[in-house]
């Protein structure tokens, strides 16, 4: 048996103890250890997506129980790992073109009454074999809940099409922004950060920002283009912000910049642009939107080798099944990622 948590509805969560199924070939089950809550979980808690009863959870952690016969790599027991939740059919035009991150078979929709999603707030995961990374046994469960974000920002930077020596704006500084802000810097880039909020600011200076604007008191293009010798900055980063934001991004830009939407827009709204900055300007407006394998397979490597520090994004441990308190947490203006610990 296993110990489930499941969204039945806005702000209702149940507790499920469910038969630990047996293994396929191709599969692995995962003890998990350790799973975050995204904004994703968050939205769903608060009734903002709609599609129950969901299982919740996939930024999944945690150790190598079992191994079907047909996996291909090779893992034992006690291995550590991290589990990479979206279906790929390997099958499908998208899978085929090296697009799998837009598998037309992932499984992403619910059928309205039937449990769907990724099932990481749980004590035991079964997975499919490439959904599993190993991870570097000294490597913290609770940091590694940070490899899918990861991933899915390693996806993003590499979108901006960045050169060592460039200058980077990243709108936002949640958990997001700070991940595109560390992995523009291990690009080579500056980055100057646009937020709001003053704590958040200051965290964005401690990790190296070389200026953080609050763009409601400041004139964040007259700031960029100071710090650029009045060009502009070669990629901008949306994590955040909305549509004012958006848009500004564009007015950030050197001709031939890039405008990378990793941010969705909820609701979302019409955006008016002006079709002769990408004629005269040559500008990249572009979007990024989940992990692929490669992103994912750099993410754990990532933090296997002890490149990236994520640590410092990790707000609160909550024990499972305290789910309430974890997600009213998760939800607190002040917070980074707040992760889940399962026990022995």
């Amino acid at each position: 048996m296993l110990l489930r948590a499941v969204m039945i509805g806005p702000q209702k969560i149940q507790l499920e103890d469910v038969p630990l199924r047996k293994l396929e070939p191709d599969e692995v089950l995962v003890k998990v250890r350790a799973c975050g809550i995204c904004t994703w979980e968050q939205r769903f808690y608060q009734g903002v997506e709609g599609a129950y009863p969901f299982l919740g959870g996939h930024e999944i952690a945690g150790e190598v129980v079992e191994v079907g016969p047909r996996v291909a790599q090779r893992l034992a027991p006690g291995q550590k790992v991290a589990v990479a939740s979206l279906i790929r059919c390997g099958e499908c035009y998208f899978c085929r073109r090296g697009q799998d991150h837009m598998c037309a078979n992932a499984g992403e929709k619910s059928n309205p009454g039937n449990y769907w999603g990724p099932a990481g707030f749980a004590e035991y995961l079964i997975a499919k074999g490439y959904e599993v990374y190993p991870l570097a046994q000294n490597v913290d469960l609770v940091h590694a809940t940070l490899s899918e974000p990861l991933a899915c920002v390693v996806r993003s930077i590499g979108r901006g099409n960045l050169r060592p020596g460039d200058t980077v704006v990243v709108l936002g500084a949640g958990v997001m922004g700070l991940l595109h802000l560390k992995l523009a810097q291990i690009r080579g880039a500056r980055v100057i950060v646009s937020e709001p909020d003053p704590s958040r600011r200051e965290k964005a200076l401690q990790l190296g920002a070389i200026a953080a604007v609050n763009p409601f008191k400041e004139d964040l293009a007259s700031v960029v283009k100071e710090l650029t010798c009045g060009r502009g900055a070669e990629a901008v980063f949306f994590t955040a912000g909305g549509a004012p934001a958006l848009k500004e991004g564009l007015r950030l830009l050197v001709k031939g910049g890039t405008l990378v939407v990793y941010g969705s827009l909820h609701p979302a709204v019409p955006l008016e642009i002006d079709p002769n900055d990408f004629h005269y300007s040559e500008f990249t407006l572009t979007g990024s939107i989940r992990h692929d394998k490669e992103s994912f397979r750099q993410a754990t490597a990532l933090l296997s080798g002890g490149l990236i520090e994520v640590g410092d994004l990790v707000s609160a441990r909550v024990p499972f099944p305290d789910m309430e308190t974890a997600f009213k947490l998760a939800m607190a203006p002040d917070t980074y990622r707040v992760v889940l610990t399962f026990p022995d």
